[in-house]
């Protein structure tokens, strides 16, 4: 019986050899059709071999045949066709030298959007297991190169898709710019997908736009921003600050603001109070409406409980003043403060809020500002 089983592996082993070696003669022996076919039909160590093989062809003999069909679909077949797995196994060292074979592949074939599609695929299904760096690099280049407007839209559109997997701060910066630029007014929604992967990695990047004061990139960067999914809340937090410092834009410093304040970032919080200073100012002037100016307090029990009790205070008193003085004070402001210094419970705030108890504010202002007093910590 043990024979008999002996002799049955061993038959399929010489059928296995035998099946083997036809796709190798065939490969060796066949013309550039028989070749593809050879390599799509092969499987395991011999597919593997018949993919490097192909590929170390098609990079040989591109010069000399140049735009041709058939070297395009064996080019596509090799790619495609060589096993994640393998690619996983080499060293770092081999990995470099096929990385640098994708490359060639796709710079040479520059002719057949196939063989550049198929090449960017590759790369990307292997992006968690192999050094993508120079790849990248070279669809850098791609998007600079003067031609590039007279590349296949398909093509294009999958450079601009492939580098919000693998690109760098150079590929945001390089997308961002072609944003604004109307010639690229077709490849919007591709641009934006990858800008906004990339703004997690190209912080610096994002800073810079904000630094520029130029309000129509600022709110074009934050609203990519606010789409991101994969950045982390301390970048978008940063990045929300910085628009609450430097940008001069009511509307987007309070959307700015309201992020913080979902985010209790109480890092922020000397740069909170000081907008809180300046929208005193704006309400005064009437450039920010009294809802808005309600949010600012709002969002100081927040941001920053310790920095803003006295600036709390002092506008209390202010308020104050100005009830004993003509009587002329919002009363959603006035509960905004109060409530505010009642949350935040700071003992200094005492003399103030028993003031408010001696003046003439409505019963629901009184209410409050007991309701303040009894809840300070002693």
């Amino acid at each position: 019986m043990k024979k008999i089983v002996l002799l049955f592996l061993l038959n399929i082993f010489l059928l296995n050899s035998v099946f083997s070696q036809e796709y190798e003669k065939k490969f060796i022996k066949g013309n550039i059709s028989d070749k593809t076919t050879a390599v799509r039909e092969a499987s395991g160590q011999e597919g593997i071999w018949l993919s490097n093989k192909a590929i170390e062809f098609v990079l040989e003999n591109y010069e000399l045949l140049g735009n041709d069909r058939e070297l395009d679909a064996l080019a596509v077949a090799a790619v495609l066709s060589l096993p994640n797995e393998y690619v996983f196994s080499l060293s770092e060292n081999d990995k470099d030298i096929l990385m640098n074979k994708f490359i060639d592949l796709f710079s040479k074939f520059n002719k057949s959007n196939t063989v550049q599609i198929a090449v960017q695929s590759k790369v990307l299904s292997l992006k968690d297991y192999i050094n993508t760096a120079p790849f990248t690099d070279t669809l850098n280049k791609f998007l600079q190169s003067s031609s590039v407007l007279a590349s296949d839209s398909s093509l294009l559109k999958s450079v601009i898709n492939s580098l919000g997997f693998i690109g760098n701060n150079i590929s945001f910066t390089i997308l961002y710019n072609y944003l604004n630029d109307k010639r690229f007014s077709n490849y919007t929604n591709e641009i934006e997908q990858s800008v906004t992967s990339l703004i997690s990695i190209s912080m610096n990047e994002v800073l810079q736009i904000i630094h520029s004061h130029d309000i129509n990139n600022i709110q074009k960067i934050f609203n990519l921003v606010k789409q991101s999914n994969n950045i982390s809340t301390a970048n978008l937090c940063e990045i929300s600050e910085n628009i609450l410092i430097d940008s001069k834009q009511v509307n987007l410093q309070l959307d700015a603001l309201k992020i913080l304040n979902d985010n209790k970032w109480t890092r922020a919080s000397a740069s909170v109070v000081n907008f809180f200073n300046e929208s005193k100012k704006n309400f005064e002037n009437k450039v920010i409406t009294e809802n808005q100016f309600v949010d600012v307090i709002n969002s100081l029990v927040n941001i920053s409980p310790i920095d803003a009790v006295v600036p709390l205070i002092k506008y209390l008193g202010e308020l104050n003043s100005q009830i004993e003085y003509n009587g002329n004070v919002s009363e959603n402001i006035a509960l905004s403060v109060i409530n505010s210094l009642g949350a935040i419970g700071d003992k200094s705030a005492f003399d103030s809020l028993l003031s408010v108890t001696y003046l003439n504010y409505s019963e629901t202002v009184l209410s409050a500002a007991r309701q303040a007093l009894a809840g300070l910590r002693w």
